[in-house]
């Protein structure tokens, strides 16, 4: 499994699926995590941002998922690894943001973080 196969899979690890932030389908209902792509050579840091996307009034669902993702990530990060290395994922500050959208009904949080390759 290569580095962006690895990072596909950690975001798709959470229970919703899991899309590159350009190839959501058409047809996709939320929930749905969106996510950046990026990669590096060894002992670079990226900086990215996911979002999380719940539809309905309610923010319970949603700050619930970012949770488990903020757990599942620590307070230190977590080793992620592919073949031939790994990657480490950190929570950036502010780590989870509420967004506004022009459909009242669409919930959304943006979560930032760090990402350091390592071959």
């Amino acid at each position: 499994m290569d580095k962006l196969q690895a990072y596909h899979n950690f975001w798709s690890s959470f229970g919703i699926p899991a899309y590159d932030q350009s190839t959501v389908p058409d047809e996709e209902t939320m929930p749905y995590i969106t996510y950046q792509a990026a990669s590096d050579d060894f002992n670079n840091t990226v900086f990215l941002t996911a979002s999380i996307w719940y539809r309905g009034r309610s923010w319970t669902e949603i700050t619930a998922k970012e949770k488990e993702i903020s757990e599942h990530i620590g307070r230190g990060g977590i080793n992620v690894p592919f073949d031939g290395g790994a990657f480490w994922i950190v929570k950036g500050t502010p780590w989870a943001q509420r967004m506004e959208d022009p459909d009242d009904m669409v919930r959304r949080i943006a979560l930032q973080f760090s990402v350091e390759y390592f071959d």
